[in-house]
């Protein structure tokens, strides 16, 4: 049954109770603009904490996330809950008299729950590098994301955090295990087969709108630098990661344009029969432009890999794991208004099944300051398996939810 039919029949508490919850948070997000005498409480800000000794300044910033939702799953699974996370970020940085700027980065999660805050496999220390910023370009080593993801562009979302495609937070349960149920198929189509495992990135200026980027990864170690680990020592390993990424940046006519392209390539180190070397690869763009008091954008990426679901040490000879993802925002003051399309499909490998997550989501952010925007959206997934079934006996699961998210950065 589909999510319209679903509410049309009311078929279950859980939807009615999800139309009465999305009213009162309709009511919550709108409510200041019929109370235009009311004080202005947007004219605040709060900087990162930062102190300087010498030629050093040290800063100390990071966000936090909440979100109330009322989910409803196939299964007769209704919810209402709350998910969080906090991130803090650190930098160290130094600007010498010959132009060049020298960096140490660190960021960690101190808090997060099962369903949110979890991007680079459930860690607390997330990123640590240093970076080198010359005239001839940025160097980057350590623990940090790898140039096709850090350079990705892949259509514009309302809200970063609760995007449907490489998102950080959601509202799904797996019932059997509680956990997160999008880690059946993270879906992220960007390219990002190197995750945050120690590496070397380099990336060029920005010359005629164009830059270039390329990383260097050893081998699968979150041990902060290169060469400092091995990591894991388990059949299929990837390693001497290679990484290329270019972005272009200019303007056709009255709009703006951004394009992308990436590839990821690795070594199977401990090979099994049916497996093969890595290859991942990607595109995308966004095009921005005025109509009148409006700000329209619209864009997306494709990405398609031989590792199943995006799993880098689940790499096939003939592994076909593709996605699509596409948005749209429309924003005008304070206020943005966004739909996102996204259809992912696992091809069958032996021992596993054939993936195919279907997703669509309209939202409707308000940024409050530079530091707080609360977005309040909908959500409709629809995983299917050609082999096996679901928690609910059935090859294919239903979700939806309503929600409304704080996110506070500084």
């Amino acid at each position: 049954m589909s999510a319209a039919d679903c509410v049309v029949c009311g078929r279950t508490k859980g939807v009615n109770g999800m139309s009465r919850w999305l009213a009162l948070a309709c009511a919550f997000l709108l409510g200041p603009m019929a109370r235009a005498a009311a004080p202005d409480l947007t004219n605040w800000n709060v900087p990162p904490a930062s102190v300087s000794l010498d030629d050093w300044t040290a800063t100390l910033g990071g966000s936090a996330s909440g979100a109330g939702y009322w989910a409803d799953q196939d299964g007769r699974i209704s919810r209402a809950g709350t998910t969080a996370y906090a991130l803090l970020k650190a930098d160290v940085a130094r600007s010498f008299d010959n132009g060049w700027d020298l960096g140490i980065h660190a960021v960690f999660v101190p808090y997060h729950d099962q369903l949110s805050g979890d991007g680079y496999g459930n860690r607390v220390f997330e990123k640590d590098y240093l970076s080198l910023q010359i005239p001839v370009g940025t160097l980057e080593m350590g623990q940090q994301d790898g140039a096709a993801y850090a350079m990705s562009v892949t259509g514009p979302r309302v809200d970063d955090a609760t995007t449907i495609d490489d998102a950080n937070v959601t509202f799904f349960r797996n019932p059997a295990t509680g956990a997160a149920f999008t880690n059946v198929f993270p879906v992220r189509s960007a390219v990002s087969a190197r995750e945050n495992f120690g590496k070397i990135s380099y990336y060029t200026p920005r010359l005629f709108g164009i830059r270039l980027g390329a990383s260097y990864t050893p081998a699968e170690a979150q041990h902060g630098m290169p060469f400092a680990g091995q990591g894991p020592q388990v059949p299929n390993r990837q390693t001497n990661l290679l990484e290329a990424a270019a972005s272009y940046n200019g303007d056709v006519g009255p709009a703006s344009l951004e394009l992308y392209g990436g590839a990821a390539i690795g070594h199977d180190a401990a090979r099994t029969p049916g497996y093969a070397n890595l290859f991942d690869w990607g595109f995308g763009g966004e095009a921005d432009g005025d109509v009148g008091n409006v700000k329209l954008a619209f864009g997306g990426g494709f990405r398609q890999s031989n590792g199943y679901a995006y799993d880098i040490d689940e790499s096939f000879h003939a592994g076909a794991t593709h996605s699509i993802h596409l948005g749209t925002t429309a924003t005008t003051g304070a206020w943005i208004a966004g739909f996102e399309f996204s259809d992912a499909l696992a091809g069958r490998e032996p021992g596993l099944p054939g993936l195919q997550r279907l997703g669509y989501a309209p939202s409707l952010g308000y940024v409050v300051n530079s530091n707080l925007q609360l977005t309040l959206g909908w959500q409709y997934l629809r995983f299917t398996r050609d082999v096996g079934t679901f928690y609910d006996g059935r090859p294919d699961v239903a979700l939806q939810a309503a929600f409304l998210h704080l996110m506070f950065r500084v």
